[in-house]
């Protein structure tokens, strides 16, 4: 499947954004909880969109937009409550690799609800993308129990908790096609947004946790990297979601998340690049060539 040049470069741009967000995500944490983490990006996401959408003169929203809307608002709120929980009851090295599910739920939920059907080179590429993050991500043995992935995932609440974490989020990028489908992507990153500020905030407010919110103070300028690459990684997908497929999508946003952790983990936090590393690394280059190309 050959993906046009003009949208390849978005979905490249979105994908590395994304990266970018992960590595500032990771230096933020050391000054600010994930919950708050959440509430205060969304939060100051909103006027960006905002003024996106007026840049662009508004926006004319047609009936079938908000039911997708409010699904993909609602699912992302789960979803990131049911990753927080999953890591926080069990091991990451049995919980993490689970998000290498992600395209696969995405290609199968992309031809129930939209009807894309991904050419044979694309499902190849695809499988050899979720290989390449399973090898790249997965442990022999759980690091605690000695037990092989596999046995210990099953005997972990955390490790189902997060292949439905894994499922939820594949779950958003058909909603967010069939919400841009009725609106335009400015608008639709106001909506995503918004909700999912008023939902995390009204979750730390329940939580009695409101005061978390102060660790900003010390944390202004990773935060401000990672509202900046958060809101064009959003921006961005969903203007590659009106014209690629979803399946393509996740799975390239997935495989160049994973190839820059290698490069970024090496480069910025000195993280040891091994021969598994490189062989998976490799695996998922050549599964994204096959998707795009």
């Amino acid at each position: 499947m050959t993906v046009a040049l003009g949208p390849l470069l978005v979905l490249l741009a979105a994908s590395l954004s994304s990266s970018g967000f992960d590595l500032f995500r990771k230096v933020l944490v050391r000054h600010l909880a994930p919950v708050p983490m959440v509430v205060l990006l969304a939060v100051a996401s909103v006027p960006l969109f905002g003024g996106l959408l007026a840049l662009q003169g508004g926006v004319a929203v047609t009936p079938g937009y908000w039911l997708p809307a409010l699904g993909s608002v609602l699912l992302n709120l789960v979803a990131n409550l049911t990753f927080l929980q999953a890591v926080r009851i069990s091991p990451l090295s049995v919980t993490v690799p689970l998000l290498s599910l992600t395209p696969v739920f995405t290609t199968l939920l992309g031809f129930l609800l939209l009807g894309e059907r991904p050419p044979a080179a694309a499902l190849l590429g695809i499988v050899l993308v979720v290989a390449g993050a399973f090898w790249l991500n997965l442990p022999a043995r759980d690091a605690a129990s000695g037990r092989p992935f596999w046995r210990a995932a099953a005997a972990q609440p955390g490790a189902w908790l997060m292949a439905g974490t894994a499922l939820l989020i594949s779950c958003t990028i058909p909603l967010d096609k069939l919400a841009v489908g009725h609106a335009n992507p400015p608008f639709h990153g106001l909506v995503l947004c918004a909700g999912i500020a008023l939902g995390s905030l009204a979750a730390l407010a329940v939580q009695g946790r409101l005061g978390e919110l102060a660790g900003i103070r010390q944390g202004w300028g990773p935060f401000l990297l990672a509202l900046i690459s958060s809101t064009l990684a959003l921006g961005l997908q969903l203007v590659a979601l009106k014209v690629i497929l979803v399946s393509v999508v996740e799975t390239v946003k997935r495989g160049v998340g994973n190839l820059m952790a290698v490069v970024l983990g090496r480069a910025v936090f000195g993280e040891a690049v091994t021969l598994r590393k490189l062989c998976a690394v490799a695996l998922m280059a050549s599964g994204v060539a096959l998707i795009l190309l």
